[in-house]
């Protein structure tokens, strides 16, 4: 098999992938086709992540789940205090942000992620790293409890950003 060839099934295959992820982000999926996007989008997600870990200095703990570099914006209520934020990366497993004081690691967090405009998640994270970047710190929380409905709409808005990022027909 030739390397034209190689790429050319690789590149049917993303081609293949947006369409069943449109008709899933629309809701037009049967079971079947449900359960092969999820399939497949799960397939997508182990391929980014081991690149991802190949780029990751020698050592060091690889991510769990896919994140992208999406920016969002987040309220985030810790002790009674809400502020706003942006995220600097996204994923069905948590998000980072910029803050200007330290979080505790551990601490929880409740948080009101906007998906697009007027569109939110709503659930409960919890701070597992902190990184001083200059004067804010890195803060990165893992979701603790969020809807089935709320991960989906998440998935979904992940996989939008990771698929846009990937010729062919990237956005």
């Amino acid at each position: 098999m030739s390397g034209e060839t190689d790429w050319m099934s690789l590149g049917e295959w993303v081609v293949a992938l947006r369409d069943l992820h449109e008709r899933a982000r629309l809701g037009k999926l049967p079971p079947e086709e449900l359960k092969r996007y999820l399939d497949e989008r799960e397939t997508l997600a182990k391929a980014i992540l081991a690149a991802q870990r190949l780029q990751a200095a020698p050592n060091a703990r690889g991510r769990q789940s896919l994140r992208v570099a999406r920016k969002l914006k987040v309220d985030l209520t810790i002790e009674g205090v809400r502020m706003r934020a942006e995220t600097l990366d996204v994923g069905i497993g948590g998000f980072a942000v910029l803050m200007p004081s330290t979080a505790r690691v551990g601490q929880k967090v409740e948080v009101s992620l906007e998906l697009k405009p007027g569109i939110f998640i709503e659930g409960k994270a919890k701070v597992v790293n902190l990184q001083k970047k200059g004067k804010p710190y890195r803060v990165a929380f893992r979701f603790e409890e969020l809807s089935a409905e709320n991960a989906e709409r998440l998935g979904i808005a992940v996989f939008d950003a990771a698929l846009a990022g990937i010729m062919p027909g990237g956005k």
